[in-house]
């Protein structure tokens, strides 16, 4: 027995004996501090230092910075049996290192003090210099809480204490603090004065950081007076500016138990103030009062009235029950103030009770009548325009333990729902729906549509859904002179679309009318998971293209009656789409349009055959006179960019080789006639032989260029070449050209070409010539030599109208060396000639 008595007491002599090595110690100290920082880098992410630390029995001395900024001192006697303490401390931050958190300090920040007592009941005082003010603080704690606190803060700067969250440049002002509490039979008895002055806001930042767009004068001032006694806080408030004014008179707070009751009174004078934070124009004023209280941050009671929306609106709440009623209130004014501008003009009157605030179990009732909807701010809003419109609406709902019922009708000249209701449960999302909407006259679209249109749609549906998963669906839709119909058990979904009017269900949905004709098609889907679909479709369309709606889109005369015919197969398969299309029109034939697209990644790939057997069909595309025919086939991708390759074997007799890829075209044209070429894009025939053609365009910046390696071949008897025949008794059109070149460089519709044609004893040089794609103007100099003759000249006009201005000077040399006759040979003769050849210029040009 004493063996183990004996061991006891060893275990325990060695428990203590590390104990105080390692907590008393130099040696034990180390160990301390180096696992408490590590903990207090891991906690809290925040780089400290414990650069000193020393615990004795009896005292502690420890330093520590916080990322090299703030350095914090704490040093004194300790009395671990009582736990009792007298400590000195002191706070310092560096108006230096203070930049790195974006604070503009003038001076150091210091504070530092005492710390006296005993954990259960302690003092504390300090006194510095933070933020722009000198701070006073006296506090005692007891019981772990606060029952004295004196603290004076006067002109405490704003930027600076928003500087500690990286928002210094937000505002500038001041905040004074002032608090006098004793402690009265051990409870806090004083008051607290808050006063806040904001003399600048950064309305730039705010709104480039918030995306508040704050009207002019948002300075903000407040003042709050508090008074403490008893464990409760009395206080009154005031918050105001320019557009602003929210007040309290009566606000009291229980310490004892945590609960809150204070009266409000928020005025705006002037809704017209607000426009730039609403983004629409309001009249009159606002004003809400009422009071709330609060338990353990729990809403208890709740009476509020809203004046200014041209009714009134009342809410209440109280033994955990709702109650909100609005009577006439102005419609447009509440959807301005939520930032949907004055959209509709009418009256609402609505009526809601709820048992908690859960909205478990509810009644509720909305009515509106005789409204009418803001045709322009419509038009601002949603860029969708409509002829004047006006409505009646009601709905009601019931929600029972989160199973909610509601029932809805919309009566209107444009659309009405003569049923619209159901049950949905809000905490499993299941959602019963019964639908019967019509629109009586169509014609009230044709504005929109930019054609007459007659008739009538309608629609009846009924669908069950859990979340956004569909259980059962049955729609039956007459609409746009046709018949859609849908049925899904929730695996499965067909559709059936029956000689549907496109040009109709374009203005129904919202988009130009770009075509008209009859749309007939049947989808079957295996599943309804949008994420990955299996199934097919096929789709049949045939009409005519809007030639009006088109020619605005392309800034382009579209020519009328221009027939197509579109057929579609689309097999689906895990979310890819397996396609084979073909569309015919009067402008060309697709014949072949076959590949997949995947839908989940937006990929894109497909071959492809087109046909035009008439160029000049598509003539108003480049606005010039086009002639010729081609076949062309290629393949097509898309994966983030659109990439194409397109190849013809019959392209102005000519074979064509072209790629799209990052937006740059390179395209190779071999062994093209450039006679043929000529007359089929419309411009001067002036060649006739073969050429092969390189290009490259990047179409993001509108830049390319073009070479051109001419074969053997010859001028074409055009005006130019009888003049200059006339001239020269030389013909340009009889020489054999064997090295041909040209480079254009293309900088949007600017052109600058060069030119070099070489022949046996003939050559013709055009360098920095000009030429305007868009306007077709020239501007070409040239060099030209025949044999002896050499002159030259520059071609100017447009290229459907080219002139040719020749160097007179030059071709009276020519002239001259022709017959023989020098310069400096001053006779009758020479005079004779000058005379000759000038008159036969001025005749011809």
């Amino acid at each position: 027995m004493k063996k183990i008595f004996y061991t006891i007491l060893a275990l325990i002599a060695v428990l203590i004996i590390a104990s105080y090595v390692i907590l008393f110690t130099g040696f034990g100290n180390g160990i301390v501090a180096n696992i408490a920082q590590n903990k207090i880098k891991e906690s809290s992410g925040l780089d400290v230092n414990i650069t000193r630390f020393k615990l004795r029995f009896s005292s502690v001395d420890l330093q520590l910075s916080l990322a090299n900024m703030v350095n914090l001192d704490l040093y004194g006697k300790l009395n671990l049996f009582k736990l009792g303490f007298d400590l000195d401390y002191i706070v310092k931050l560096n108006k230096n290192y203070a930049q790195n958190l974006g604070l503009n300090l003038k001076e150091n920040l210091a504070f530092g003090g005492k710390i006296q007592g005993k954990a259960s009941d302690f003092t504390a005082n300090g006194k510095g210099y933070l933020f722009g003010s000198d701070v006073l603080l006296n506090a005692r704690i007891y019981d772990y809480s606060p029952i004295a606190l004196n603290l004076s803060a006067q002109d405490m700067q704003i930027s600076e204490l928003l500087g500690l969250f990286g928002r210094a440049n937000l505002a500038k002002g001041t905040l004074d603090i002032a608090s006098k509490i004793s402690a009265k039979d051990l409870k806090p008895d004083g008051n607290i004065i808050i006063k806040l002055d904001n003399s600048y806001i950064n309305y730039a930042m705010i709104k480039k950081e918030f995306g508040l767009d704050l009207p002019e004068n948002s300075n903000l001032k407040a003042q709050i007076l508090a008074n403490i006694k008893d464990d409760k806080i009395y206080a009154i408030s005031k918050v105001y500016n320019d557009y602003l004014n929210l007040q309290t008179q009566k606000t009291l707070y229980n310490l004892s138990n945590n609960t809150l009751f204070t009266d409000f009174d928020l005025k705006i004078p002037s809704l017209a103030k607000l426009e730039k934070l609403t983004k629409t124009k309001l009249n009159g004023n606002l004003q809400t009062i009422g009071d709330l209280s609060l338990e353990n941050n729990s809403l208890q009671t709740l009476n509020a009235n809203v004046i200014g929306l041209g009714g009134e609106i009342k809410a209440g709440f109280k033994n955990n029950q709702l109650l909100a009623q609005i009577d006439n209130a102005d419609l447009g004014k509440i959807l301005a103030i939520a930032g949907y501008g004055s959209l509709i003009n009418g009256s609402l009157n609505a009526n809601l009770s709820s048992i908690g605030l859960d909205f478990a179990n509810f009644n509720a009732e909305a009515k509106v009548n005789n409204a009418k909807i803001n045709t322009e701010e419509l038009k601002k809003i949603a860029h969708i325009e409509l002829p004047n419109t006006s409505f009646s609406f009601n709905a009601k709902a019931v929600g029972k333990n989160s199973n909610i019922a509601y029932n809805a009708i919309l009566a209107s000249n444009l659309l009405n729902i003569k049923k619209l209701s159901g049950t949905y449960n809000l905490k499993n999302k299941e959602l019963n729906t019964d639908l019967n909407s019509f629109i009586d006259d169509l014609s009230q679209f044709s504005a929109i549509a930019g054609q007459k249109l007659q008739g009538n749609a309608e629609l009846n549906a009924k669908a069950h859904l859990i979340g956004s998963k569909i259980k059962n669906l049955s729609a039956d839709a007459n609409i746009a002179n046709g018949i859609i119909k849908a049925n899904s058990n929730g695996e499965k979904l067909d559709l059936n679309i029956n000689k549907l009017d496109l040009s109709k269900l374009l203005v129904i949905v919202g988009m130009p009318n770009y075509a008209s004709g009859d749309i007939n098609a049947k989808a079957h889907l295996d599943n309804v998971d949008f994420k990955n679909l299996n199934g097919n479709l096929n789709l049949k369309v045939k009409g005519i293209l809007n030639s009006v709606i088109l020619s605005k889109i392309l800034n382009k005369k579209f020519p009328n009656n221009v027939n197509y015919d579109l057929n579609s197969n689309i097999v689906l398969k895990n979310n890819i789409a397996q396609f084979d299309n073909a569309l015919n029109s009067t402008l060309a034939n697709l014949t072949h349009l076959k590949g997949s697209f995947d839908i989940n990644k937006i990929n894109l790939k497909s071959n492809f055959v087109l046909d035009v057997n008439d160029f000049s069909k598509l003539g108003f595309l480049l606005d010039r006179k086009l002639k010729g025919s081609a076949s062309f086939n290629g393949d097509v991708s898309y994966d983030k960019t659109l990439n194409f390759n397109i190849m013809s074997k019959n392209l102005f007799n000519g074979a064509l080789n072209a790629i799209l890829k990052d937006n740059i075209i390179n395209a190779d044209l071999n062994n093209v006639d450039l006679d043929t070429l000529a007359q089929g894009i419309g411009v001067m025939d002036v060649y006739q032989g073969k050429a092969n053609v390189k290009a490259n365009y990047d179409i993001s910046n509108e830049k390319g260029e073009v070479n051109l390696d001419i074969k053997e071949g010859k001028l074409k008897s055009n005006a130019i070449t009888t003049a200059l025949k006339v001239l020269t008794f030389k013909d340009f059109t009889q020489k054999v050209f064997h090295t041909a070149n040209a480079k254009a460089l293309i900088n949007k519709e600017n052109i600058k070409l060069n030119l070099n044609m070489q022949a046996d004893n003939a050559s013709i040089l055009i360098n920095s010539g000009e030429l305007n794609s868009k306007s077709g103007s020239l501007n070409l100099p040239f060099n030209a030599k025949i044999d002896k003759v050499d002159f030259k000249g520059n071609i100017t006009g447009t290229t459907d109208n080219p002139k040719i201005k020749l160097d007179a000077s030059s071709v009276v040399d020519s002239v001259k060396n022709i017959f023989g006759v020098k310069n400096n040979d001053v006779t009758d003769k020479n005079k004779k000639v000058d005379k000759a050849i000038n008159k036969i210029i001025n005749k011809i040009f």
